[in-house]
């Protein structure tokens, strides 16, 4: 079984986003709204991610 491994940067006006998949890895970067999430989640799923963390920012 392969494991798909995401890592997410998270800014204040972006975010950047890895995944690693069969030692290969695939980056993107995203705008930090409800288009660019909309655009993570599609982007994702397409890879064959099921969940994902990030943390909460501008605490």
């Amino acid at each position: 079984m392969n494991s798909i491994i995401v890592g997410i940067d998270v800014s204040k006006e972006t975010f950047d986003a890895a995944v690693l998949i069969n030692n290969k890895v695939q980056t993107r970067k995203f705008n930090n709204n409800s288009e660019g999430f909309n655009k993570l989640v599609t982007w994702l799923k397409s890879r064959g991610t099921g969940h994902v963390c990030m943390e909460a920012t501008g605490i």
